[in-house]
């Protein structure tokens, strides 16, 4: 986690507003019985706010440790099912980077072809993940930069609300991923030191400029410490639901400032090419779910087009393996930032 600067009274009140929408929203979900309900609940409440015109959004603080607490629990959720699985890890890999290859192209020819956007514009909102760099890129070139951070927040956002229904949809309302009886909860003084050490690796990636390195140092921290067995059970269930809660909130923040003009020029292609990027993952998933013998939930969920922090999170509130996915979407992320820059050399 960089370093911090100190926000002013009213950014810190709006902050307090925004946990406060957030966690309403979460337990309106909770109580209507949705799936992925501390998540998906903050998300669609704090996006309601922005799309009101409400300055809602966290400070980097709470967010970093939002995403920290999300890579602690990845880890902590290591099991010897998920060692035992490793043997299937490099065929769903190559299944990811065709998956990715396939999404892209799928998605960034349609919004071209059928709805008239240029190809630059296409090609950066059809990139899967990694916002943050994207939306730099973008800023550097001639993409128009307001409908491809659109783009980007809302295939994010529908990920989000369609993916967990769908999955329970298609497995008759019980989403079965590895099985796990029940673990103790780490004591105090176990829980405290994970988070420092995870802290303290999370600070050292983001300073190498390593993405999501906030995510990746705490699921890599935690994952060896539980592995290793120094630390046993799982991360204390609160915390949980806080970095559940606050990650909703970052997703739904991304429409803030977003016009009515914008939405209308954009929601129309952009929803259409998630669905069909959405598709052609799900394909791939069946795919692997066929060949490595792996769930297809836990798989459609390593290849959707989705930030990693919002993967996870879903992986890990529907028991399917959020160590899996989590890594699947961090390599992702590492590839893209290595080969995106020259896949849209040539649409600059």
């Amino acid at each position: 986690m960089a370093q911090l600067s100190r926000p002013g009274p009213r950014r810190l009140g709006w902050g307090l507003a925004t946990a406060v929408l957030a966690a309403t929203g979460a337990g309106l979900a909770v109580a209507l019985g949705l799936p992925a309900a501390w998540l998906m609940g903050a998300m669609i409440a704090t996006a309601a706010g922005a799309l009101a015109g409400l300055p809602v959004g966290l400070e980097r603080g709470p967010r970093e440790v939002a995403f920290l607490l999300v890579g602690i629990s990845i880890g902590s959720s290591v099991t010897p099912g998920i060692l035992g699985e490793v043997q299937a890890w490099p065929g769903s890999i190559a299944l990811l980077v065709a998956s990715i290859a396939a999404t892209m192209a799928v998605s960034s020819v349609y919004l071209a072809r059928v709805h008239g956007w240029d190809r630059t514009t296409a090609r950066f909102a059809s990139m899967p993940g990694a916002f943050s760099s994207v939306a730099i890129m973008a800023a550097n070139s001639s993409a128009d930069l307001p409908r491809v951070i659109l783009a980007q927040s809302l295939r994010v956002f529908t990920l989000v609300a369609l993916m967990p229904p769908v999955l329970s949809l298609a497995s008759g309302g019980a989403i079965s991923g590895a099985a796990t009886g029940p673990q103790p909860t780490n004591t105090p003084p176990e829980a405290l030191a994970v988070f420092l050490a995870s802290g303290a690796a999370a600070i050292l990636l983001n300073r190498l400029r390593v993405p999501a390195g906030t995510v990746l140092g705490a699921m890599v921290v935690s994952a060896g410490l539980h592995a290793s067995g120094l630390v046993e059970g799982r991360f204390p269930q609160p915390l949980i639901i806080l970095g559940f809660i606050a990650t909703g909130a970052v997703i739904g923040a991304r429409f803030r400032g977003t016009t009515l003009r914008t939405v209308v020029r954009t929601m129309p292609g952009a929803t259409v090419s998630i669905l069909l990027a959405l598709g052609v993952s799900a394909l791939f998933a069946a795919a692997g779910a066929w060949m490595l013998g792996l769930p297809f939930g836990q798989l459609w969920l390593a290849y959707a087009p989705g930030g990693v922090e919002a993967m996870a999170a879903m992986a890990l509130v529907l028991k399917l393996e959020p160590a899996f996915v989590g890594t699947h979407h961090i390599l992702r992320i590492l590839g893209l930032n290595l080969v995106g820059p020259l896949w849209l050399r040539g649409s600059r």
